[in-house]
């Protein structure tokens, strides 16, 4: 749900060294007497065990050339392991002998530690982050890094505000200047600084690599006999494992580890930890004990050997990239089970050379970025689906050069994507390292699936809103210009420059209002008069911060919001469309117990999920100058096994009996989940009563409750390659709603293939929309608005189609009456019966391969008379009927014509109805499959009525033909002279 927008931003990577540090570090490089020697660190805390003097250094360049096929790396100013902060807005990066802080917004360098190379300590071989406590005594500071050295070193960084700001901006005269998203504070004044030292136990190896524990305050260490367990902040050693009981082969060495847990932190749920090795083997270990089950993670010998891997804990979904460019993704199912299933294999089509170097996921966990080593980068949805691919090109030399991606980053906002290469000559040698960032636009489905967004086609990127009406019936695409379709809302810089990135967009149902919520405060923006509406002042719109979502309820916008001026107590705002935007008015609230994790709004009934697992039903009441909202009932969702922080949406399922048994659509990760639950009296809560799995593979759901005919509503949901519909109709309505629901595969579930990703449903037009693959291949191509391809396709005819099938072909009536007024609607009953006549006659043509399918076939065969049925009902069925046959082949018009009542009498109502074009139409059909008299005859009767209403082209059209199928001059001749004889008697 991602797609590119804009040019590659070539970024400069400066590794210097930043002379105004803060004093405080106490591993700055020193010099004495004109010769600098390495700072030693304040303290050095050494580990229970006996420390021997550890094996020569091995250093992390030569160990990623092993991994990843390179030459050795000998340059000091080379980054050769990035971690990202937890929260995107920081990069750190180890060279062989100094620590770097970047900014990614605006990117820039912001400090740096260089040490003297001692033989002592050795290299750095890695570097990771950890996230700011709420414990930690120096309120200034925004976190910690920890830097690997490979004698076993662990340096304590820790990340500080300084006391005053970093490359301000400096004018001779006075300059006034508009900064971009997220800059309005400038660059932030942070720095870094050694705070303490600890060491592994000696005699284990040399260190290799790091990684953040699945559990709070625990790091892992790597060497390259042992894997170290500790804790953060005192650096003890809490357990350890051997390498060889892991994978018992001592020419590989770990190259990653990759943690998988609870997703809530706890360090008492099970956890599986990842390990992937030099020779591209990957082994799991369960439970993280000394003697845990280990097993080897298996994958298809045609993939190669694992090179990286990632892990989605939203999705739980394990990415691994292989040698030959594929990636596999894998299902965590249970922790307790302690196994990965194989969810997909997702190929890479655009160089059989190229192998995967790089994969990361985005925050949300609905993509994934991956990364060859041919230079492209690929977009993928969560289950696969390709969304788009990029080449990058050298920033110098790009003749000799190739970049390889290292590490894929996503700022904040997930618009854009971080590229850090190294770029390799033709002989594999190191050239140089760059950094480029792919700018991206995201679906606002992503982010709240609300009416208006489900309906229309909403993207947004750092600083813009971008909508497309899908009004398609209404002009021909082809011949205007893409970009002038879009309606495009910039997002004020006042806002977006102190509250980026955007965290939630919502549309309204008409398209015509739009509301974003950044970091603080929120923003709406009117589509007929271009004009935004924010806070009167920054103090009030400092005060609320959007948690949980925000979407529009007729004149109102509903805001799920954390309010800082109140302790951070959760609140539901309630904003009125006509009024500004004001914090201090009279204005409708909600206070909550806990923050919210999602919400949705059917009709006039509120659901509102929060993140102590209860479901809150409000019910609202509205009129142009007030509303009221209404406590309804209270429901424990924790019986049903839904873990709140994984919840992507929670919708209702239509039901009459929805206030004695509600039931509820859960998108739990990349699962679907039906819930259905029960009341107790009188008291307004309510408990789960039982949970049904839908599908384990759903991209997103929609819930669209437009009535059309006997049809209530419709759920859909994407699994990556086929779109899902079940439908509820009047009587599932009044039943409870759940039926075609959890009956797994029955006639109310049908599937199509859009060919395309679908993000909105127009279902007042009977089509999915969506966009297609969008391949930018071309590194300097201009990548505009207009170019991406939004696509469109038609499900109606697969609505009746199961209609009919299931018989009701009374229901099927009423609902295709209700799309007879669009301009498309003779083109979806064509793909409707030619569909239904192509699968009769194939299973006609498998009774000559198996008689006792003859049964079969004659109960299929029914629905082509159902569908003729339907069309009689329609003004345009003899030019439906035509169009159809004329395009499919001439073996079947016999079995149509038969269901029709056959082609003469067809031919006759054509006549009758002075529907002389689609009768001259028919005419082939008539020769083919009746006697030359009876033609004849019925061509004097057409042309007779041509010549009475004086339509010349149609004429000449029909004696074109009676000239081609002729054996003849003579029948031209003796078709004239009837025709003149027909003319003088009349």
């Amino acid at each position: 749900m991602y797609w590119r927008i804009d040019c590659t931003e070539h970024l400069v990577l400066n590794l210097h060294a930043d002379p105004a540090s803060n004093p405080r570090s106490g591993s700055r490089v020193e010099t004495n007497g004109g010769q600098q020697r390495a700072g030693r660190p304040r303290s050095t805390t050494y580990s229970s065990g006996s420390i021997a003097s550890p094996a020569p250094a091995r250093s992390l360049a030569k160990h990623h050339a092993l991994a990843m096929g390179q030459s050795q790396l000998s340059d000091g100013s080379v980054v050769v392991r990035w971690a990202a902060s937890p929260d995107g807005r920081l990069l750190a990066g180890a060279t062989r002998n100094g620590v770097y802080l970047w900014l990614v917004k605006p990117f820039a360098q912001l400090s740096s530690l260089i040490y003297d190379p001692v033989d002592e300590f050795g290299p750095f071989v890695d570097v990771i982050w950890k996230q700011p406590s709420l414990t930690e005594e120096d309120g200034s500071r925004c976190g910690a890094l920890l830097a690997v050295t490979s004698m076993g070193y662990i340096y304590e960084i820790s990340v500080y505000r300084r006391d005053t700001p970093v490359l301000e901006y400096v004018f001779s005269a006075q300059h006034y200047y508009v900064r971009g998203p997220g800059e309005s504070e400038g660059i932030a004044p942070l720095g870094i600084a050694q705070k303490r030292t600890y060491r592994l136990p000696g005699g284990t190896g040399a260190a290799v690599c790091a990684a953040a524990a699945a559990g709070p305050e625990m790091a892992m260490i790597c060497t390259r006999s042992h894997v170290f367990r500790l804790t953060w902040t005192a650096g003890a050693v809490v357990s350890s494992t051997a390498v060889r009981d892991i994978y018992d082969n001592p020419l590989a060495q770990v190259c990653q580890i990759v943690c998988v847990g609870a997703v809530t932190g706890d360090t008492k749920e099970p956890s599986l930890e990842l390990y992937l090795f030099s020779d591209g083997s990957v082994h799991i270990l369960f439970g993280g004990s000394p003697d845990a089950a280990v097993r080897a993670l298996e994958h298809p010998a045609v993939t190669g050997g694992f090179t990286v891997l990632a892990y989605n804990p939203i999705a739980r979904i394990v990415a691994a990239g292989t040698s030959s460019g594929e990636i596999i993704l894998y299902s965590v199912s249970d922790l307790k089970d302690g196994g990965l299933q194989l969810l997909a294999r997702l190929t890479f089509d655009h160089d059989k050379s190229a192998r995967v170097t790089a994969i990361s996921w985005t925050p949300d966990g609905s993509a994934l970025a991956c990364g060859y080593s041919t230079g492209h980068v690929v977009l993928r949805s969560v289950l696969g689906f390709e969304l788009n691919a990029t080449r990058l090109s050298s920033q110098s030399l790009p003749d000799l050069l190739l970049p390889s991606p290292l590490l894929l980053h996503w700022a904040p906002g997930a618009a854009r994507l971080l590229v850090l290469s190294e770029c390799t000559a033709a002989d594999g040698s190191l050239c140089a390292q760059q950094a480029d960032v792919l700018p991206f636009v995201r679906a606002a489905l992503n982010t709240m699936p609300c009416e208006g967004n489900s309906k229309l086609v909403c993207l947004f990127s750092d600083d813009k809103v971008f909508l497309y009406y899908c009004e398609f019936e209404a002009q021909d695409l082809a011949s205007q210009q893409p970009e002038l379709l879009w309606h495009v809302a910039h997002v004020p810089p006042d806002y977006i420059g102190s509250n980026w990135p955007i965290r939630y967009v919502a549309t309204d149902a008409d398209g015509q209002h739009i509301a974003v919520a950044g970091k603080s405060g929120l923003a709406c923006y009117a589509v007929g008069t271009h004009k935004w509406r924010l806070f009167r002042n920054q103090q009030q719109e400092a005060s609320i911060s959007c948690v949980g979502g925000l979407l529009w309820y007729r004149e109102y916008l509903i805001v799920a919001s954390i309010n800082h001026e109140c302790g951070n107590s959760p609140q539901l705002l309630f904003f009125p469309r006509s009024k500004p935007l004001d914090t201090t008015s009279d204005m409708q609230t909600v206070a909550l117990e806990s923050p919210v994790v999602t919400m949705s709004c059917h009709n006039s009934i509120l659901l509102v999920l929060c993140q102590n697992c209860v479901l809150y039903q409000y019910a609202i009441f509205d009129d142009m100058d007030f509303i009221q909202i209404s406590f309804r009932r209270e429901i424990n969702m924790a019986n049903a096994g839904i873990s709140p922080t994984r919840v992507r949406s929670l919708q209702w399922v239509p039901s009459a009996l929805f206030d004695a048994h509600p039931s509820f659509l859960v998108h739990e990760g990349v699962s679907l989940k039906v819930v259905e639950t029960d009341n107790h009296g009188d008291d307004k809560r309510g408990q789960c009563r039982a949970s049904t799995v839908v599908s384990e593979r759903v991209e997103f759901t929609i819930t669209s409750g437009v009535n059309f005919g006997n049809m209530h509503s419709t759920v859909w949901w994407f699994n990556g390659t086929h779109l899902y519909a079940s439908l509820v109709s009047l009587e599932d309505f009044m039943d409870g709603g759940t039926a075609p629901l959890i009956a797994g595969e029955t006639v109310r579930m049908m599937r199509i293939r859009p060919e395309f990703f679908p993000i909105a449903i127009s279902a007042d037009k009977g089509m999915a929309v969506g966009i297609d693959q969008d391949w930018t291949l071309e590194e300097h191509a201009v990548i505009g608005l207009g170019k991406i391809p939004v696509r469109a396709k038609l499900y109606l005819h697969n609505i009746l189609d199961h209609m009919l099938s299931d018989g009701a072909e009374q229901d099927a009536l009423m609902y295709a009456a209700c799309f007879e007024h669009l301009e498309f609607f003779s083109h979806a009953m064509e793909i409707l019966l030619h569909e239904v006549l192509e699968r009769e006659m194939d299973r006609r043509k498998s009774i000559d391969i198996d008689p006792s399918m003859s049964q079969q076939t004659a109960e299929a065969d029914a629905v082509l008379p159902r569908v003729v049925g339907l069309l009689e009902n329609f003004s345009a069925f003899h030019e439906i009927v035509v169009h159809c046959a004329r395009k499919t082949e001439a073996a079947f018009w016999s079995h149509l014509f038969a269901c029709v009542g056959g082609p003469e009498r067809f031919f006759r109502q054509c006549l009758n109805s002075n529907h002389l074009e689609t009768a001259t139409q028919s005419l082939i059909i008539l020769q083919t499959l009746e006697p030359a008299s009876v033609n004849e005859e019925n061509i004097m009767a057409l042309l007779a009525k041509v010549v009475a209403v004086k339509n010349t082209d149609l004429g000449l059209e029909i004696l074109r033909f009676v000239k081609m199928t002729s054996e003849s001059d003579s029948a031209m001749e003796h078709l004239l002279t009837q025709l003149r004889q027909r003319s003088s008697s009349t």
